[in-house]
């Protein structure tokens, strides 16, 4: 007599026989403990894949989860000297400028060159209060990760500090961060294209 086809499908995939604990089926009756056991681990599987393309997708990513916490910052009456050799040792673009624990600006490595270098300005003289970038556009610890990127690309900048509701520096976020995490790959591009736009414009 030929299995069923149950059965056949028990033996395909589950790596031991089957042994049924509960009592045998009545005459005709199918039973159901070897199709639950092939449909446990299937089921497991299909949840197992569903978190992980679209779990970011059912959970709202905000800035304070993926801000740099470790922010390297300079005060307003440092030379534009030791600004730009911060920038050199640390690798960064740009620094949070702070006075009294409050932010009070920033400054970049674009400010150095297109605004500082090209006015003249001695860089061992002039200090970082006279081109700092007042009121610079930031973020709170619960913004939402998508608006930031829309911030991103309407103002076009690649990298937003972070402040809390005393206007004090919390950590950084940058389009890199963010294009790690982002929903849509097309939301990332389209923040890069619109940063590109302004820095083809300073060219």
């Amino acid at each position: 007599m030929a299995r069923p086809l149950y059965e056949d499908i028990a033996q395909r995939w589950l790596p031991t026989p089957l042994t049924p604990k509960s009592t045998p089926p009545r005459d005709g009756a199918m039973p159901i403990w070897p199709l639950v056991a092939v449909a446990i681990p299937a089921f497991a599987g299909l949840a197992a894949w569903f978190l992980r393309e679209r779990g970011p997708m059912l959970r709202s990513t905000k800035v304070k989860d993926l801000m740099v916490n470790d922010v390297v910052t300079i005060g307003p009456t440092a030379t534009l000297a030791q600004a730009a050799m911060l920038m050199r040792d640390q690798n960064v673009g740009i620094l949070p400028v702070i006075r009294d624990t409050k932010l009070v600006g920033v400054i970049t490595d674009r400010d150095l060159v297109v605004r500082a270098l090209a006015e003249g300005a001695d860089p061992t003289l002039t200090v970082v209060g006279e081109f700092i970038s007042a009121e610079p556009i930031c973020a709170r610890p619960d913004t939402e990760t998508d608006e930031a990127m829309e911030v991103m690309a309407s103002c076009q900048v690649g990298r937003l500090p972070v402040v809390n509701y005393d206007n004090e520096l919390v950590g950084i976020v940058t389009l890199s961060s963010l294009a790690l995490r982002s929903r849509e790959e097309r939301e990332t591009l389209h923040t890069a294209q619109e940063v590109s736009r302004r820095s083809a414009r300073a060219a």
